[in-house]
């Protein structure tokens, strides 16, 4: 019995590996190799990027400067700039709870959602967001993955009502969209909003929303439109945006603020 079910561990272990392989066929070398980062490396700051192979795989035919890519090497340059630490970027078909032990990472990001997510990988995410105690904080997609971790809803804002401008028609059409800068008002006071005021202006791309929040989080900010724009676990350094503070500008700056303070509360930036 132990031989079969040693055998049978190989086999899913086997499969595991050869359908990675598939999903990151093609797209493989927009990502940094997991199995390089060690203990021994200098201390880094990892983004989990959530975003189906294959919406990479279509961002990869776009010009440069566009698409999925354009947003990856930004981050590659405003992590370091905002945390003092290296970035790495993996995908979630790359990495699980165990590998992080064996890792320098001092914190992760966790990116949009955009499709479906094969099961197992999804269970996988979760787990590894539940047991880690690594500080994290998600964006759009990512906030409502965390939240999902613990047993949250998400579902459509609402639908356009009738002459209501559509906002985005090739995304989701006849769902009302936040889609742009909009001002989010902070309802509770939080480290993660040290140096701003009671509403901050920040860019939003979204239709969904969390429904139901675990009990084990609070909410932190909130907009007409869309209740749960912040939230934070309330005995952990986990955190999620409804909103998109990676997506700053010049004109546009606390999300820049918002990102520092969280790199502070991680412990690596003064």
């Amino acid at each position: 019995m132990k031989t079969i079910g040693t055998a049978f561990s190989l086999f899913l272990l086997l499969h595991s590996c050869q359908l990675r392989a598939e999903l990151l066929d093609g797209i493989a070398q927009v990502y940094d190799k997991l199995a390089d980062e060690t203990t021994a490396k200098p201390p880094a700051v990892c983004l989990i990027d959530m975003t189906h192979p294959d919406t990479v795989r279509e961002g990869l035919k776009k010009p440069a400067g566009q698409g999925h890519l354009a947003y990856l090497t930004k981050i590659r340059t405003r992590v370091p700039e905002l945390s003092g630490l290296r970035c790495v970027i993996v995908h979630y078909t790359q990495i699980t709870v165990e590998d992080l032990p064996k890792t320098n990472f001092k914190a992760l990001l966790i990116d949009r959602l955009d499709k479906g997510i094969n099961k197992d990988y999804l269970e996988q995410f979760y787990r590894l967001v539940r047991e880690t105690r690594l500080p994290a904080i998600g964006f759009c997609g990512g906030h409502q993955l965390i939240a999902q971790a613990f047993g949250g809803t998400i579902g459509y804002m609402r639908k356009l009502r009738p002459g209501e401008e559509d906002l985005r028609p090739s995304y989701q059409p006849g769902q009302f969209k936040e889609w742009g800068w909009y001002q989010v008002k902070i309802l509770k006071r939080d480290p993660i909003f040290d140096g701003l005021g009671d509403r901050i202006t920040v860019k939003e791309m979204h239709a969904w929303e969390l429904k139901k929040l675990p009990d084990e989080f609070d909410v932190l900010a909130s907009t007409d439109e869309c209740r749960i724009q912040a939230i934070k676990h309330k005995t952990r350094p986990l955190y999620g945006t409804q909103f998109h503070p990676e997506n700053y500008d010049d004109e546009h700056p606390d999300g820049k603020k918002l990102l520092q303070n969280f790199f502070t509360i991680a412990g690596f930036r003064k």
